[in-house]
């Protein structure tokens, strides 16, 4: 942060107030003032009635003897994942899985309702990358993502899911669970048990279930669930 505000000072035109620098980080305007309070207090910043600041003499030979880095430019991925309904970004590009199984966007149309990362803006962006983990944009660290662009072309990465159909036979329903590995995915499960109850999404494609078959199945788990005793006799007694 401390090193965030000496960069505005020295590169911003005009030089931002503490209001607009805590609007530009999105934080409170508090925690800004107290990280300029100690800058001013080291002699390397300084703060007018306004809240606008000016580097000091002290603060701009700290930057320019380099204790204060300079903007980097650093790569990193956007994934869209239309199924769970994510967007995240990652250093490294997702690998590629050649599998021999079906293709869940023959059975399932899958609405994008991710919006176009080229018509996100950067305050939109910021915390997408905050919240991705890859330490880059962390303003109560003094890092931030000051600007970014896109470049290249969009690639689809098919990855492995497993879906699962499970019937109660009891409540004589079924319910459609989506996992990748151990990980249940509840959005994507949300997304395809919603599609079903619409008949926008067919079990009997999906995984050859019939209602003859479900039907069939409700019928004999019940009966595996509480099978009929055989009754005894007492014996007859005689004299």
């Amino acid at each position: 942060m401390e090193e965030f505000i000496l960069r505005a000072g020295v590169e911003f035109e005009p030089a931002p107030t503490l209001k607009e620098l805590a609007d530009l980080l999105g934080l409170d305007e508090i925690f800004v003032k107290t990280t300029a309070a100690t800058l001013v207090s080291l002699e390397s910043l300084e703060v007018a009635e306004n809240g606008q600041i000016a580097i000091a003499p002290q603060g701009r030979d700290f930057f320019e003897k380099g204790a204060v880095s300079r903007s980097q430019i650093q790569s990193i991925y956007a994934i869209s994942d239309p199924l769970n309904q994510t967007l995240t970004f990652k250093f490294d590009a997702l690998a590629a899985e050649s599998v021999n199984l079906p293709d869940l966007a023959d059975l399932v149309s899958l609405e994008h309702k991710i919006s176009d990362l080229a018509n996100l803006s950067l305050a939109e962006i910021q915390p997408l990358i905050q919240d991705s983990g890859l330490g880059i944009h962390a303003p109560q660290n003094g890092k931030i993502v000051s600007a970014c662009d896109v470049v290249g072309d969009d690639l689809d990465i098919w990855q492995t899911v497993s879906i699962f159909v499970l019937l109660d036979a009891i409540e004589n329903k079924t319910t459609i669970q989506v996992r990748q590995g151990k990980q249940i995915l509840e959005t994507a499960s949300n997304l395809l048990n919603e599609l079903e109850s619409q008949q926008k999404l067919s079990l009997n494609d999906l995984c050859k279930v019939t209602p003859d078959i479900a039907q069939q199945e409700s019928e004999t788990i019940p009966v595996h669930k509480n099978p009929k005793k055989p009754s005894k006799k007492k014996p007859k007694e005689t004299i």
